[in-house]
């Protein structure tokens, strides 16, 4: 930590809106984390729609599920 030859890591830059203007200038792997973060929230809006739409379809299943599995805990496997 006190070492004088110490050289500093370089940071990955998480806020880099200005390079993200020139899209000709930018990597590959700077275009596709991009690409990431626009498209990001559509995947949250996607599975926030089917989880609101099917919600109480899913607890009814979570529900016979265990309630399957409470009745034959007693019994035997071969």
């Amino acid at each position: 930590m006190f070492n004088p030859n110490f050289n500093e890591r370089k940071m990955k830059k998480i806020f880099q809106w200005r390079e993200y203007l020139n899209w000709k200038k930018m990597n590959s792997t700077q275009k596709i984390n991009f690409k990431r973060a626009c498209l990001f929230p559509l995947l949250v809006y996607v599975v926030y729609v089917f989880l609101y739409k099917y919600s109480l379809a899913i607890l009814i299943l979570f529900g016979f599920y265990f309630l399957v599995r409470l009745n034959n805990r007693n019994k035997l496997n071969k």
